[in-house]
């Protein structure tokens, strides 16, 4: 299962959260410092690792 990175906009704290697909598509987060709904997915980086060079 996807590793969510989301953030509070009340307490402004980070946390991340584990998510099947379907209930990353409901939006029922919580933040698990303040219970606050009120928090925003943050933007993810990732790369790829391959045995080719380009």
């Amino acid at each position: 299962m996807p590793v969510y990175d989301y953030i509070c906009n009340d307490c402004h704290k980070p946390f991340e959260t584990i998510l099947t697909l379907m209930e990353h598509d409901k939006e029922g987060v919580r933040c698990p410092h303040c219970g606050s709904k009120n928090v925003e997915q943050e933007a993810a980086a990732f790369y790829a690792v391959t045995s080719k060079k380009s």
